[in-house]
């Protein structure tokens, strides 16, 4: 969202707010935001101020060691939305939900996805995903792109 939104949160004022609260020490160290296939702004939408520049909120957390855990789920079908020629990004990856675990796993700034599972099923499927490495930035890249980022 931009900066004149009412919802927006700076980031910076954010870390100020907890330096002024808690000194140099702080314990203001992560962010839960929303982001997947769908939602790709945390990676691409330059909103947050740091220093003199404006960078999506995910360079900005970098900027201030915060690290950034993602929350939500991906709307449906759009991991299914990946194109066939994705530069092997689909290679061991069978199902919507591990394409997309995969995505977000992979993109710079993100530390970790907190998924929803209601079945050992799910927590089965989802487990695949770690076998795997992240994709490298060229693989990110073309899923990004296919994926509409």
């Amino acid at each position: 969202m931009d900066a004149n939104d009412p919802g927006y949160l700076s980031l910076s004022d954010l870390v100020a707010a907890a330096q002024d609260a808690g000194g140099a020490d702080h314990h203001f160290k992560v962010i839960q935001l929303p982001y997947n296939l769908g939602m790709t702004e945390a990676f691409t939408r330059a909103n947050q101020r740091v220093k003199d520049r404006v960078v999506p909120v995910l360079e900005a957390a970098r900027e201030h060691a915060i690290a950034v855990s993602r929350l939500g789920v991906a709307p449906p079908g759009a991991a299914h939305a990946v194109a066939a020629d994705d530069g092997g990004v689909r290679s061991g990856l069978t199902t919507d939900a591990q394409r997309a675990l995969q995505f977000v796993r992979s993109t710079p700034g993100i530390t970790a996805a907190l998924v929803g599972m209601k079945t050992p099923a799910h927590v089965d499927e989802n487990a695949t995903v770690g076998t795997l490495a992240p994709m490298g930035w060229e693989q990110f890249q073309r899923l990004f792109s296919a994926a509409g980022g």
